[in-house]
């Protein structure tokens, strides 16, 4: 049985209606019914306190694939951490866990009409190109989910009325686009 770990934010988490639900974790188990799937996100979070826990929550459970979700709140106006600080956190998230184990997710797209203040996609779209040259650099299996929402006619379907959190749609998008990276280039 191969272990896998969704290392991110609120939007790994499947935070809605202000809870942790089990949102993206049983859509992965559907794609991997015999991997053990442990969720590790966690709302409000940034690289930076994704690598103050990677040890016990990453690590110390040895899985064999880690998906690194992170980014919405490194690029967000009250949380900022700036794009050479990114690119760090991540290439030391990279290191300790190991490329052979990473498959990197980009940051989300968000309701422009709701979160052009905080996350403005110009800023997103940066951070985005971060998680492409480190995909690159490493030989990752790399989700760009920006532009997996953004190629539908209305990527906000994707998206909670708050436009930052997934909706239903926007788990199976997420989930569909993971699994997809993992059984491409991890033989699962």
């Amino acid at each position: 049985m191969i272990k896998m770990v969704l290392f991110g934010d609120s939007i790994t988490a499947g935070y809605t209606k202000k809870e942790i639900t089990a949102r993206l974790t049983c859509r992965m188990s559907e794609y991997f019914p015999k991997a053990e799937i442990i969720n590790a996100g966690i709302p409000g979070e940034t690289t930076e306190d994704g690598l103050k826990r990677i040890e016990a929550h990453v690590l110390k459970y040895k899985p064999d694939i880690v998906v690194i979700f992170f980014g919405a709140n490194d690029a967000a106006r009250h949380k900022f951490v700036s794009l050479d600080r990114y690119q760090r956190n991540l290439e030391e998230m990279i290191q300790l866990i190991g490329q052979e184990k990473v498959v990197l997710v980009s940051p989300p797209y968000t309701n422009q009409l709701l979160r052009h203040t905080d996350r403005p996609l110009e800023r997103l779209m940066l951070y985005r190109d971060v998680t492409k040259k480190l995909a690159k650099k490493y030989h990752l299996p790399y989700v760009n989910m920006m532009a997996s929402m953004m190629a539908a006619p209305d990527p906000n379907v994707y998206l909670q009325k708050d436009g930052l959190h997934f909706s239903n749609k926007g788990y199976d998008l997420l989930a569909k686009e993971m699994a997809r990276a993992i059984k491409e280039t991890k033989g699962v």
